[in-house]
């Protein structure tokens, strides 16, 4: 399983805990980018902070909860994340904003609200890369994990191989040790993790107790 580091929420400023990302052994930097549009908050973001993540060694993958979302694509696809996702109920053009993540050589993913009708998401199965299951309600760090999210994460998993899907699940939202004890046993591939981490004295320590 591999672990991805969200910095919403950290005892340190921006340039600090990037630094501390880079220097850890996490796999992925996950970039969360919150317009104030989609859900009631945001995340500012100005070219000194573009460039740091830009220049991050660490594979990155970029998290839209934004409408507008061709606009927020090509200002994120400049620090060349390898995946790009978006939420689910941000559009009703799947098949196109599919196809214009991929014309910017990134992986897609999808990201499923806990009230996301998995039956809806079918369709574009077999078209993305990864399906992004928030265990929280989009767009606050800090939130309480929702026990509902194992069976949700089952589900997922049935439909991937009755689809014969390639797609990765990941999980966000409210990711610390208590929550992976309710996810054990269940063959993720990867989590995202903000406060547990970033808020913590040892990122690795952390890292280490998570996988």
């Amino acid at each position: 399983m591999e672990v991805a580091i969200t910095f919403l929420k950290s005892n340190n400023n921006f340039n600090k805990t990037i630094e501390l990302i880079n220097q850890s052994q996490a796999d992925f930097l996950h970039v969360d980018v919150i317009d104030g549009l989609f859900v009631n908050n945001t995340t500012p973001f100005d070219k000194g902070k573009l460039e740091a993540l830009k220049k991050s060694q660490k594979r990155k993958e970029v998290h839209l909860m934004t409408l507008h979302l061709e606009k927020f694509i090509d200002v994120f696809s400049y620090i060349n994340p390898e995946c790009i996702i978006y939420e689910f109920e941000a559009t009703t053009h799947h098949n196109k904003i599919i196809k214009y993540i991929k014309d910017k050589n990134c992986q897609v993913g999808i990201a499923i609200s806990p009230l996301t009708n998995l039956k809806k998401i079918e369709p574009y199965l077999k078209k993305i890369d990864q399906i992004l299951v928030m265990s929280i309600i989009p767009g606050q760090g800090g939130q309480k994990f929702l026990e509902s999210t194992p069976e949700r994460i089952k589900e997922l998993l049935k439909l991937r191989e009755e689809k014969q899907a390639h797609f990765i699940i990941s999980v966000d939202g409210g990711i610390n040790k208590g929550s992976m004890e309710l996810l054990k046993g269940i063959p993720l591939d990867r989590v995202a993790v903000g406060s547990y981490v970033c808020n913590s004295a040892n990122f690795n320590e952390r890292i280490k107790v998570l996988k």
